[in-house]
């Protein structure tokens, strides 16, 4: 059985220290055989604080992105929050996909981003403010940009998925485009997964 203790004052001095695990409910237990010390990425465990949140625009098959248009995401942070983001996205033709810092807009849908872990739905909200496809007055600064190729015959598809991520200024405004470059109209779809 796994030994819960009371955490001692940051005042105290001690000679040893033990390894301690906060547990579920709040309590605190020295890591050992009974409670091995658990250990995860840092991104599992933004989840878990309620801290991972993602937002998407998606065109199904009944919608798709028309030829030579966009897919349009617009996000700043607050003062002091830095967002760790990743980008993934697709489509059934040929895209390209644009990062820019900087983005002038207007108009455009609000969304309001939604919390990876549902328990903090609610009593924790992201502190990014998004819209989805808004009129671009200045696009900014380039940051990235990606060709996506579909390939070929009746089942080709484009997809990109960013493993290393973007860590964003707060207050500054960054537009994430996902263009169709194929000439025809294809479903598509621009995710992003972001910490806060």
């Amino acid at each position: 059985m796994a030994t819960s203790i009371e955490p001692e004052s940051l005042s105290t001095k001690a000679r040893h220290v033990s390894l301690v695990q906060k547990l579920e409910g709040g309590t605190s237990a020295l890591s050992g055989a009974d409670a091995p010390l658990i250990m995860v990425d840092v991104n599992h465990q933004r989840n878990h604080d309620g801290r991972a949140f993602f937002a998407y625009k998606v065109y199904p098959e009944t919608s798709k992105l028309a030829a030579g248009t966009s897919i349009d995401i617009v996000l700043a942070s607050a003062a002091g929050v830095y967002p760790h983001l990743t980008v993934q996205s697709g489509s059934q033709g040929d895209s390209e996909f644009y990062l820019y810092e900087g983005t002038s807009t207007t108009g455009g849908t609000s969304f309001t981003p939604i919390n990876r872990n549902r328990n903090f739905a609610i009593s924790n909200p992201s502190d990014v403010a998004m819209v989805i496809n808004p009129t671009v007055t200045t696009l900014g600064t380039e940051l990235d940009a990606q060709i996506i190729p579909a390939g070929s015959g009746k089942k080709s598809a484009s997809g990109s998925a960013a493993t290393l991520e973007y860590v964003l200024k707060p207050l500054t405004n960054y537009l994430f485009r996902l263009t169709n470059v194929n000439g025809v109209a294809h479903p598509a779809y621009l995710n992003l997964e972001w910490y806060e």
